[in-house]
């Protein structure tokens, strides 16, 4: 196994199991069976116990620390839907293979029903990754039942290795089949092929539009015969392509081609578009209400821009870049309404896409829709992200010495590719900034493993290899998952120097694992804001919990079962009776033995809670009034029950009888 394959038709191979059974006259001669028995009882050896069926758990991982793209031969020496392999670990085989999503992978079996059934399963309510290829082995028309199977497997790219060929094939059926491999056996006992029954194949595929690749005549050794037929090297291969691991694969599953109409979008992104569509409307709103206000200045950052467009039931939708330039155009127009004196809007835009034909339809797009393209307010770049960091801070200190008011996107695809010290350095340099960052969380926990690739594939997360362990030791044990996303969460607030994180769960149709579109700031009114996007936009995005403290980010440690959080009126009120039930706990562990004021306690809350600074206002209300604690404004005076409105600077003082945290007159 290695990250190069002397395999005409792949890169690499990747064997998280070895070893086999045989079940069909095509295996008579198994190449990797002859291979492995010639180790058999050499200690030490990958192969010691020959060809016998083993599990590879240590290897999972590897492929994530293949950052080259490649196409990749799953089990080259083995079949992976042996039915002696447990699910759970053909389950953490195609969560790597979803993970390492910049490569493409070449499953194939001769256990085609088990694989059907398997994939049918997985992907039941989501699309397959177009990744991910499927393909069966057949030798003769006897086994071509196993093209049926391969025709019903929700697969993006099917293909099929005919190799050995040992008989004719006859008119196979190819609907759905965008691949087919032919090649002779090859070892001391090869069985000879005829060159008719190539031909057949070649011709079925051409006339099918099907491509085809002639791998080898064969042989006493694979290479023995040659490669050509009638004179010719047939090479074809799917489009589909290893993807540059520079965006991964959800923007890079997304072409853009200025010859063709843009990529259709998927749900998951249409919501994640909504999302900041939402956020930079309530922030243009929230930072000027001040109707003195003379002038407006932000700056905005699209660190992985795409092309711009979207395709979307034939009609074209806004990308990110174009919804920037759209909400700051609105938010000119609205907020100017009713202003005696012009709010003047001074923002300036940076685009930054690695790719030349996405930059390309990204330019074009802007011109289109009537943007002009030029350093003093809109900056296309075609390069990577890192590489234009250092211009854009200086650009923005230029502009904004004082506040450095900005707002990043970064929407990366996985957990890696955004180095948490560039996040920490964004915060250093423009403390008002606010950074959106997409975050492959659930990728990231299904593979800690204590292995060098995992090490390194970790390294930009600023995770050394002791807190793996740790993170390990969490997910094994009581806690589970939820602890080690809660500690990432921290992790992420400690690395980067952010104050406050606002966490949207996304799953995606194409893949099982979930997202975070992770808000990060150093102002709790940014939190809040953002917090709200929850509320309106509802369920788009998932949650369980409910919706008191511990709510975001997991609180499952003690229930394997939690409701859906939907944001809606019935789980506000929920939440609300149990923050009356669990805020005095907090409150007494803040406000003892001094008053703390409601700005604080706000403060010191928002990353615990799906409640927004109004819900806790007025949870602390009703407490107020239910003689719970005292409220004193900022001269020490007691405040009236009938109260109706708090002010930051008000502050809660526990009463003396509260002996105890916890212990409160509610009970």
């Amino acid at each position: 196994m290695g990250d190069r394959s002397s395999i005409e038709w792949t890169d690499a191979t990747w064997n998280p199991v070895t070893g086999c059974t045989k079940i069909t006259r095509g295996c008579d001669n198994c190449y990797a069976e002859r291979f492995a028995e010639r180790f058999r009882g050499t200690p030490g050896h990958p192969f010691e116990q020959g060809f016998d069926l083993k599990l590879h758990p240590k290897r999972l991982s590897r492929p994530l620390s293949w950052k080259r793209p490649r196409r990749i031969f799953v089990n080259s020496m083995g079949d992976l839907f042996h039915r002696r392999i447990p699910v759970d670990f053909i389950d953490r085989v195609f969560d790597t293979m979803e993970a390492a999503d910049w490569h493409v992978y070449q499953v194939l079996t001769k256990r085609s029903s088990l694989m059907e059934s398997y994939l049918r399963r997985r992907y039941a309510r989501s699309a397959a990754p177009s990744h991910i290829w499927c393909g069966v082995s057949i030798e003769d028309h006897m086994a071509t039942a196993r093209i049926r199977h391969l025709q019903r497997t929700p697969a993006a790219v099917r293909f099929l290795s005919v190799e050995p060929l040992l008989g004719p094939l006859g008119d196979i059926d190819l609907e759905g089949i965008s691949w087919v491999i032919v090649g002779g056996e090859s070892g001391p006992n090869a069985r000879p092929v005829e060159e008719r029954w190539i031909l057949d194949i070649r011709d079925l595929c051409e006339r099918k539009g099907v491509d085809f690749f002639f791998k080898q005549w064969g042989g006493l050794t694979p290479k023995a015969g040659g490669r050509r037929l009638e004179g010719i090297e047939h090479n074809a291969h799917p489009s589909t392509a290893p993807q540059p691991i520079g965006h991964g694969r959800e923007k890079m599953n997304f072409q853009w081609d200025l010859d063709a109409p843009p990529p259709s979008i998927e749900e998951h992104s249409k919501a994640k578009l909504n999302v900041l569509r939402s956020y930079l409307r309530a922030y243009f709103d929230r930072l000027n209400l001040n109707l003195q206000r003379e002038e407006f200045k932000l700056d905005l950052v699209d660190g992985f821009a795409g092309g711009g467009t979207f395709s979307d039931g034939g009609e074209t939708l806004s990308g990110t870049p174009l919804i920037m330039l759209e909400e700051a155009e609105a938010a000119k127009e609205r907020l100017n309404r009713n202003r005696r004196k012009t709010l003047r809007f001074d923002c300036k835009f940076y685009f930054v896409e690695k790719e030349v034909a996405h930059a390309e339809h990204l330019r074009r797009a802007l011109t289109q829709s009537g943007h002009r393209i030029d350093d003093d307010r809109i900056v296309v770049r075609n390069n990577r992200f890192e590489d234009e960091i250092d211009d854009i801070l200086k650009e923005i200190r230029r502009r904004q010495p004082r506040a450095g008011r900005a707002i990043f996107l970064l929407d990366q695809t996985g957990f890696s590719q955004v180095p948490l010290m560039l996040v920490a350095r964004i915060f250093n340099e423009l403390p008002a900034a606010e950074v959106i960052l997409t975050f492959a969380a659930d990728a990231l926990v299904n593979h800690l493993a204590e292995t060098p690739a995992l090490v390194k594939s970790v390294a930009p997360l600023q995770l050394t290899a002791s807190q793996i362990h740790e993170l390990i030791q969490y997910k094994e044990g009581i806690g589970g998952k939820a602890l080690v996303q809660r500690t990432l969460r921290a992790h992420a607030r400690t690395v980067t120097g952010a104050v406050y994180d606002t966490p949207f769960f996304i799953q995606p149709q194409q893949s099982h694992r979930a997202l975070w579109f992770l808000h990060l700031s150093r102002h709790p009114t940014a939190r809040d804001v953002m917090i709200q996007r929850h509320w309106q936009l509802r369920n788009t995005f998932e949650h369980y919990g409910s919706g008191d403290f511990g709510m975001l980010g997991w609180e499952a440690l003690e229930s394997k079962t939690l409701p859906l959080f939907r944001f809606g009126e019935i789980e506000a009120e929920h939440m609300k009776t149990r923050l009356l039930e669990s805020l005095p706990n907090e409150l007494a562990r803040l406000a003892s033995p001094q008053p703390v004021t409601v700005d604080a306690v706000r403060h010191a809350l928002a990353n615990e809670t799906a409640a927004r600074f109004a819900d806790l206002d007025e949870v602390i209300l009703s407490l107020f009034r239910e003689k719970e604690f005292d409220i004193l404004n900022p001269d020490g005076k007691m405040r009236s029950r009938a109260l109706r409105q708090l002010r930051p600077t008000d502050r809660i003082a526990m009463p003396s009888t509260l002996l105890l945290p916890g212990l409160s007159r509610r009970r």
